[in-house]
């Protein structure tokens, strides 16, 4: 992965930057991290330049569906992975859990709302899915692996590790948005109104604001990141061949 340049013009590794900055500096210079990292992955600017027919869209957007969906759960009764996240903060003792808790709470309420599914649904019924093929999609090797391994770092890893893979969950969908954005306004043929799925908000890393006061904690959220990030850019690597012409 690489480093990269914050205001004060020095060039941090994330080993430098774990040892060295500290609290919302550190917040900075991760979120500038995950957004050059993602962006700097040649499977997503294969797909913001991609022109694929309608039907290899479709199969790329419903896998890519399937993904999101697994990070709230839902199907068959699964937790995804954010109720796995919830479940590693409830059993921790520690008392820098609790804030981390509140705002993994709060995101689960505006995820249950319903407004991100009924958006999705949208975005894939103006794409020619319909309820049927969303309903029977099976995930592809790609995304099966992507689950598995993120549902082994929600669950199993310390929770400050959690905690990390969440943030760079919710900065990473926020470039992915953009690229995926671009590439379907060029061949999607749709209207703008059918795209409020890809148009993210502002990335939620507030559950990191206490935890990034000491090596280790800031440790173990590097891990999270790292863990995150190396699983979705394997995701774009399978992903991306359903748009190859």
């Amino acid at each position: 992965m690489n480093g990269m340049e914050l205001n004060s013009n020095r060039v941090a590794s994330p080993n430098q930057a774990v040892e060295e900055y500290i609290g919302e500096q550190f917040l900075e210079w991760l979120q500038n991290f995950i957004a050059v990292e993602v962006k700097s992955w040649p499977e997503l600017a294969a797909v913001a330049t991609a022109s694929p027919k309608i039907e290899r869209v479709r199969k790329f957007m419903l896998q890519y569906f399937l993904a999101a969906e697994a990070f709230l759960g839902g199907r068959e009764g699964d937790p995804g992975f954010l109720g796995f996240a919830l479940a590693n903060l409830s059993e921790s003792n520690d008392p820098l859990a609790e804030a981390a808790l509140e705002g993994l709470e709060k995101k689960q309420q505006e995820e249950l709302s319903g407004d991100k599914r009924m958006l999705w649904l949208k975005l894939l019924h103006a794409l020619g899915l319909t309820d049927e093929e969303i309903k029977r999609a099976e995930p592809k090797e790609p995304t099966r692996n992507y689950v598995a391994e993120l549902s082994d770092v929600y669950s199993n890893l310390e929770w400050q590790t959690a905690m990390g893979a969440f943030a760079a969950h919710e900065r990473s969908v926020v470039e992915e948005g953009l690229v995926l954005l671009e590439m379907l306004s060029r061949v999607a043929g749709i209207s703008g109104e059918n795209y409020g799925i890809l148009k993210a908000g502002p990335a939620n890393t507030h559950v990191l604001d206490k935890i990034v006061f000491d090596q280790e904690n800031k440790r173990l959220v590097w891990e999270g990141v790292k863990r995150q990030l190396d699983a979705r850019h394997e995701l774009y690597k399978g992903l991306s061949r359903y748009l190859e012409t």
